[in-house]
Order: structure tokens, then sequence, then C-alpha cells
């Protein structure tokens, strides 16, 4: 067998949201440190390959839409075999697979297996025989739960290298903001403190409420903060948690921002209000002070800054997932939703996260 340590072209699976690459980026860094003379290519989806560009890791990447995650549109079957010999050709020397708990690896060790990697390390609940060389029998959720930045540095240690498992993800600088819509004319606010509000969700189950999301707004409006609020594009929701509020320091900047120039105003931000979507990992990365809109799904994603407040809500019953690994998750270690927690009262909690005795934290 093939050493890890003479290995000179590594390809990377990663196949999920943006949040979850982004994650999966300190084990990014670890294995570019290990081998910093090789060549690291990612297979992502089409959501998380925006993001890529920014993660300072990867040297190519491969966009491929997979029919064993969860996309609104798969490519074909044709296409997966095309995706094999693409991979095949690209005659990797060996390929690292990342993971949720709750999302089989088989698929994609079998994509590995096909394309004829040669090393192939993974977590499997089940013994994954010749389709992995290198295989981590995996314990969660059985037994415990990380944090997924954990879990991902965790799989290295079956490939030799010994990482550093209190590492955080980093995102690369992103010095100018040029070129954003001059509809949005910042001119006037972009040197003052702001606040970043983003209540998009990428699954309705994680939606805070509209009426509670009008109170909170209007309250940090109320204290004089300036809100910057963003979203890939308009929407019913949306338009309901910003209803009845005319306030020139609401900037609504929803469709008109790229993702250079969302990760600018978020790094430059004072602060960040979000639910648990990409946005709320992006500034865990850049280290501003977070209020996380937290529904009560995910626990191994909960945010890891070190300057930040997370809410839990509950979801209602009937969104909750089918897979049945997550149910399990929800019956042995459902953590609780917070104590009823008011607008009101978030209001307070987050301008506490901008006070001076925060500011240490950071």
């Amino acid at each position: 067998m093939k050493s890890w340590e003479n290995c000179k072209n590594i390809l990377l699976i990663r196949m999920d949201n943006m949040g979850d690459v982004l994650m999966s980026n300190a084990a990014f860094q670890e294995i570019r440190d290990h081998f910093s003379a090789s060549k690291i290519t990612l297979l992502t989806s089409s959501m998380a390959a925006p993001i890529v560009p920014f993660l300072g890791t990867i040297d190519e990447y491969i966009v491929f839409d997979s029919p064993w995650m969860k996309v609104s549109e798969a490519d074909q079957p044709h296409s997966l075999l095309h995706l094999i010999e693409e991979v095949r050709s690209r005659q990797f020397d060996a390929c690292i697979l990342f993971n949720v708990y709750s999302q089989n690896i088989m698929a994609p060790a079998l994509l590995a297996y096909l394309a004829e990697i040669p090393l192939r390390a993974g977590y499997a609940r089940e013994n994954p025989y010749l389709l992995l060389t290198h295989w981590y029998p995996d314990p969660e959720p059985l037994f415990e739960i990380k944090h997924q930045i954990q879990r991902d540095l965790k799989l290295l240690e079956v490939t030799g290298i010994s990482p550093t498992l209190e590492r955080l993800p980093t995102l690369a600088s992103v010095t100018s903001i040029s070129g954003l819509n001059p509809a949005a004319q910042l001119s006037d606010w972009i040197s003052s403190d702001y606040t970043i509000v983003h209540l998009e969700v990428s699954e309705d189950k994680r939606k805070y409420p509209a009426s509670k999301a009008q109170v909170l707004i209007a309250n940090l409006l109320a204290s004089d903060h300036i809100i910057v609020f963003t979203g890939k594009e308009i929407s019913p929701y949306l338009d309901a948690c910003i209803a009845g509020i005319n306030d020139h320091r609401l900037i609504d900047l929803r469709g008109l921002t790229n993702i250079e120039q969302l990760l600018y105003l978020i790094a430059h931000a004072q602060g960040v209000i979000a639910v648990n979507t990409s946005i709320m990992h992006i500034a865990c990365a850049y280290h501003r002070p977070l209020l996380a809109l937290y529904a009560n799904t995910n626990p191994q994603h909960s945010p890891w800054g070190r300057c930040q407040y997370q809410f839990v809500f509950d979801i209602p019953e009937d969104q909750k997932s089918q897979n049945q690994i997550i149910a399990f998750v929800d019956r042995t270690y459902d953590p609780q939703p917070s104590k009823t927690t008011t607008p009101d009262e978030l209001s307070v909690i987050y301008e506490d996260l901008l006070g001076p005795q925060a500011e240490g934290l950071l």
C-alpha cells in the first residue's frame, strides 16, 4: 500500500453547504501544513463552491451536486459516471472523505474506489471493507457527539497527521468592497459601525419567527444601530421580518452583494445577528460578536466564536428530520431550547456582546 507521506496529489471530498465546508477548513489547514508541497483539490457542491477561493487551503476544486446529498437538483447518472472518469484522469494519490455523522460515507467512498484512488480515508459506522483503505470506526452519535470542527480534525489521525484538535477555521481577509451594486448607496456609512442581520435560511424549520424578528430589528434601530439586512434574494419571509419598519438606518442589501462583498461586510461589521446558516460560521471565522438564533437542530454545528450568544429555539414536530440518526440524537442528546427569551431580552444580550467587557474575548 502506498504511503501517505509520499502523496503529492490529494483529493478532499466535502459535498454539503457553505457553512459545512467552512467548518472543515480547520482540517484542510492541517492537511495543507502537513502536505505543504502537495496539490490539494476539493470536490464540493455548487452551494459551497463560492466560499472555496477564500479558504486559503485549496489549489483546485471540482463542483458536483451528488444525488446522495440534499440539493434542489442533483446531477444525473451519466454525470456521475463522467465525474468518476474525470477524478480517475487526475490520478490522485489519496482521498480524504469528510461527512456529518448523519450522512452515510459509502456513496462517496465508492466514487473514490471506482476512480482508482489508492488511499481512501473516512469515517464509517459499518465496515467499509475495500471501499476505504483507512477506516475510522465512527463513534458518533451512538457514544459521543463532537463539534463538526473537531470531528473533521480527528479523522486526520488515520492518515498519520497529529492534528491540533483545538484549531479553528479561518477565512482569507477581503480588503475591498469595490464593485458593490450602486443601488446599495453605502458611501455614507461604510466607515460607521453597523450590524449585519441575516435571517435567510436553507430550510424552513430554521426560520426565526418573523414577528419576533420585527421587534428585535425595531429595538436595535431604536438604539441607533445601523442595520444591514442581507440575503441572496427577496422572499415573503424576509419581507415579513422587516414589514412596517421605515427607517433610513435599515439598509436592505438582499440580492445586491456577491460572496466577496458579503465577506467584507461581515468581517468589518460591529456585530452579526444570524440564524444557523453559513453566515453564522463566517462571523465566527472573522471573530465578530455574534447573536445566533439557532433552531434546535444539528448540535454539532453550534457557533464556535469567542464572543457569541446562542439562543436555541425549538422547531415544529412536523418539520423534524426523518433521518433516523438525527431522530436518535433528538431523543438521546436533545439539547433543551433556551429559557424563553423575548426579542427585548435578545436586544439587551446583543448590546452586551458589543460592550467593553465582551471586547476582551475577541
